[in-house]
């Protein structure tokens, strides 16, 4: 019994222990600075991700365009924000996070965003594993699991679509989350793994295989969403944020405080054997060193 109670005690322990190491905080620091040298890429223009947390990098096409650090920027957050000015043409301007390490079939990943600017031009947001997350062309969409577009319309619209399997659809969606010129904290938590997992967020919810969750300022409207193109069970190891097609180079996304992980966040019922197996573990201890058992 005594070493059943210290294997739970450990096993709880190891645990938490991982759950903190997998969780990874990206704010852009407090510099400034606009890279915008056509046709080119830097993974040394942004702040170097935590440890283990991948490689930063910005790529601009050959249709204009940048990336600017700025503080104070848009009011998303204390210290520097990432602003993204869209090219002109296909040729993609394009910021990704890539090959974090200990990939996994679940995740979540959540930001701090504004999309703002004009009528013209759109935006991707992208969550998978392979090149597609750091070469210098448009998405692939064998390597996508997640995918949101937000494509530029006349007096601050936004048209909202994700992808599903190799389409754009609106379909899933809650009402039209999203406009021009406002703060937006949005939250991805996504599975591809082949059974259904239950993560905690405003209670507990159930994420079928292979679908993921689209949250925005708390309130979920996506639910369940199809997944693009990636592989079944494959693991996800890299994001990407990218714009094109912007005429005048008026369209303008701003992201900030990016928190990601490669598992889906736990529901209450995990939270309380991890505490259950820790207070056993820990009693278990007090109870060797006081009676010498």
């Amino acid at each position: 019994m005594k070493k059943i109670l210290s294997i739970i005690g450990l096993a709880a322990a190891t645990l938490a222990g991982i759950q903190a190491q997998t969780i990874w905080n990206y704010d852009f620091g407090t510099g400034s600075g606009t890279f915008n040298t056509a046709s080119s890429a830097s993974t040394t223009f942004l702040p170097t991700p935590p440890v283990n947390g991948g490689t930063a990098r910005v790529r601009v096409g050959s249709g204009g365009g940048s990336f600017n650090l700025e503080n104070p920027g848009s009011s998303l957050g204390s210290g520097s924000e990432l602003r993204i000015v869209a090219p002109t043409s296909t040729s993609v301007n394009k910021f990704s996070i890539y090959d974090y390490t200990s990939a996994a079939t679940t995740f979540s990943i959540s930001y701090d965003l504004r999309l703002s600017g004009g009528d013209s031009g759109t935006f991707y947001f992208f969550m998978g594993d392979g090149t597609t997350f750091s070469d210098n062309s448009g998405f692939n969409g064998s390597q996508v699991f997640t995918g949101i577009q937000w494509q530029y319309g006349a007096s601050g619209a936004i048209i909202t679509n994700v992808r599903n399997g190799g389409n754009w659809v609106t379909t899933g969606l809650s009402g039209t989350p999203f406009a021009q010129d406002t703060n937006y904290t949005v939250q991805v938590i996504g599975n591809n793994s082949a059974s259904s997992i239950n993560y905690n967020q405003g209670g507990v919810n159930t994420l079928a295989a292979n679908t993921w969750d689209l949250w925005i300022g708390g309130t979920k409207v996506g639910n369940n969403l199809a997944k693009a193109q990636l592989a079944d069970a494959a693991n996800i190891d890299s994001f990407m944020f990218y714009g094109i097609n912007s005429t005048g180079n008026v369209a303008n996304l701003t992201v900030d405080n990016i928190s990601y992980a490669n598992y889906a966040v736990p529901e209450p019922q995990t939270w309380f054997l991890i505490g259950l197996g820790a207070a056993i573990g820990l009693w278990n201890l007090r109870r060797r060193r006081v009676g010498g058992v």
